[in-house]
């Protein structure tokens, strides 16, 4: 068996930066079109290892704030800049404050939250007149294509659907957060949607392997998979070869709050 790859640090820490580099330049081309600028006061809900709350603290300059949000702040451990703030807050429990923000952004959040709607309206209502909101949400469907096909890597991507729906979790809420974001009364300002293609045996399918290392235990105990079948997955994943599936596809919505 070929064990997900050891690591200096916390292994859900490393995950949470390899999603980051598969799906942070997406984010700041949007962040970019929407003209984040100096000054202005930022809520980074959901964090993870701050990647992006880095990069807005940066771009907002000494004027400007950025809270980064996370019902589990360690892995922004060494974080830190003059205008950045780290949060440790339960969003579904503590709304962000009404009116305060210029920029609310979250990645990856609402699809683990059983009330995502409610939550999603709450960061509507945390803008400022004419502030910005920019939600990124994952279908996870898409792993489940394999070329060649692998009738063993197919079954590891259903367990982690099936998994998600166990937990309340709603593992195509991507492909619904359009019609959702509308339902916020913002002006809706564009969509997009990312991708990549990963090859089996290289550095970028780590972030599949970590995800799938996971779950794997509570996989194997619901009975979802055998143990023997997971570390079959695993070898598939980590051995070289012309393997190739797709991550996650992750879609954006941005829109902006009307001047009042």
């Amino acid at each position: 068996m070929h064990k997900p790859a050891e690591h200096e640090s916390d292994p859900e820490k490393v995950r949470l930066e390899q999603v980051a580099a598969l799906t942070d330049p997406a984010t700041i081309r949007y962040l970019e079109q929407i003209g984040v600028r100096e000054g202005w006061t930022c809520a980074e809900v959901g964090a993870g290892a701050g990647s992006i709350a880095q990069w807005l603290s940066n771009r907002v300059g000494h004027f400007g704030k950025v809270h980064a949000i996370d019902i589990e702040t360690a892995y922004m451990e060494g974080l830190s800049a003059p205008n950045l703030e780290i949060r440790q807050q339960d969003i579904t429990t503590t709304p962000l404050d009404e009116g305060a923000y210029d920029l609310v952004h979250s990645k990856i959040l609402l699809m683990h939250l059983p009330d995502r709607e409610r939550v999603l309206g709450e960061f509507a209502k945390a803008l400022k007149p004419g502030g910005h909101l920019l939600v990124e949400e994952a279908d996870i469907r898409s792993i489940q294509r394999v070329d060649p096909p692998s009738p063993l890597l197919t079954r590891a991507a259903t367990a982690l659907e099936t998994f998600f729906y166990f937990g309340g979790a709603d593992p195509g809420y991507g492909m619904k957060l359009l019609p959702a974001f509308r339902r916020t009364g913002l002006k809706f300002m564009g969509t997009d949607c990312q991708l990549t293609a990963v090859q089996a045996g290289t550095p970028e399918m780590q972030t599949i392997v970590l995800s799938l290392a996971k779950l794997a235990p509570v996989i194997t105990k619901v009975g979802l998979m055998g143990q023997k079948e997971i570390e079959a997955a695993f070898d598939e994943l980590q051995q070289p070869s012309d393997t190739v599936l797709y991550t996650p596809i992750t879609v954006s919505v941005w829109g902006r709050r009307d001047e009042d």
